[in-house]
């Protein structure tokens, strides 16, 4: 692959000449080979990773059309990033859930669960869920951010007397609509 600095014969060339693909990248042009597909065979978890990356050109083509979100993604560009390269990463990227504190949980209204969370650019919410012994959901609720922190508090409203060997099931969603669910046995 070369780069061309502002180079009279390169300069806006965009697309196909032949066997060369030129593509604009920032104030340069990037000139590469046309890859050779034809005898090519995916694997299971190639063809599972194209199709994801497939369904994140999608979502990058409606953030680039919804107002509030490129404006944030153009926010969120660093350096030579484009808007339509930090919309693909924060589809590529699944939320984390890095702990459930649940320490301060004993059955009680008012009681907290607090649970840490992370996401390449911004976690969009968080939905606690508690179940009890038998397997019923006694309650679900979206948490609370803390303020500069991947903490967020969920607070009890309902008592639960058989708390002991529910489980608590949180849910994490990021800005891109991605989701990851994990329980913890109480």
């Amino acid at each position: 692959m070369a780069t061309c600095d502002d180079n009279l014969l390169t300069r806006g060339n965009r697309g196909r000449i032949g066997n060369l693909i030129f593509r604009p990248w920032g104030k340069r042009t990037v000139v590469s080979v046309v890859p050779d597909y034809t005898n090519r065979k995916w694997s299971k978890a190639q063809k599972a990773n194209r199709m994801r990356f497939r369904d994140a050109m999608a979502y990058a083509r409606t953030a680039m059309n919804d107002p509030e979100k490129l404006k944030y993604y153009q926010k969120k560009a660093k350096g030579m990033q484009t808007v339509w390269n930090v919309a693909v990463a924060d589809y590529m990227k699944k939320p984390q859930i890095e702990e459930i504190d649940i320490s301060h949980y004993k059955g009680r209204k008012g009681n907290t669960i607090r649970v840490a969370a992370r996401d390449n650019y911004r976690v969009a919410g968080v939905i606690v869920s508690i179940v009890d012994a038998r397997g019923f959901e006694v309650e679900s609720g979206m948490a609370v951010e803390m303020y500069h922190a991947p903490d967020w508090i969920y607070k009890v409203m309902e008592p639960n007397p058989s708390w002991h060997s529910g489980r608590i099931v949180v849910r994490v969603s990021d800005s891109a609509g991605n989701v990851v669910k994990t329980f913890r046995a109480v």
